[in-house]
C-alpha cells in the first residue's frame, strides 16, 4: 500500500502540469483552457480569463467602439517588449 501514494501523485500532478494554458483575449493573461470563461464579441466567440475582461468587451460593444477596439489591440506580449 506504500507504493500506492507516490503513482497517485504522480499521476495528479502530470495531470495539472498537461493542462494546456491560453491568452485571454483581453488582457493576454494566460489561464488554463478549461477554466476560460467564453465571451461573445463582434459576432465571434473568445476566451477570457475573468468578469471583469468579459464586462470590458461587453462595454466596448455596447458602445460601438469594436472597431476602435480591434484597431489599437496588441497583444500583451508585443507591448511587453517595446519598453
Amino acid at each position: 500500500m506504500a507504493f500506492a501514494f507516490p503513482s497517485f501523485f504522480h499521476a495528479v500532478s502530470s495531470f495539472f502540469q498537461a493542462q494546456e494554458k491560453i491568452p485571454c483575449f483581453h488582457c493576454d493573461e494566460k489561464m488554463k483552457k478549461n477554466n476560460a470563461l467564453m465571451a461573445v464579441f463582434n459576432g465571434e466567440s473568445h476566451p477570457v480569463c475573468c468578469h471583469g475582461c468579459l464586462a470590458v468587451l461587453q462595454t466596448i460593444e455596447r458602445n460601438g467602439l469594436v472597431s476602435q477596439y480591434l484597431l489599437t489591440k496588441v497583444p500583451a506580449s508585443e507591448s511587453a517588449g517595446s519598453v
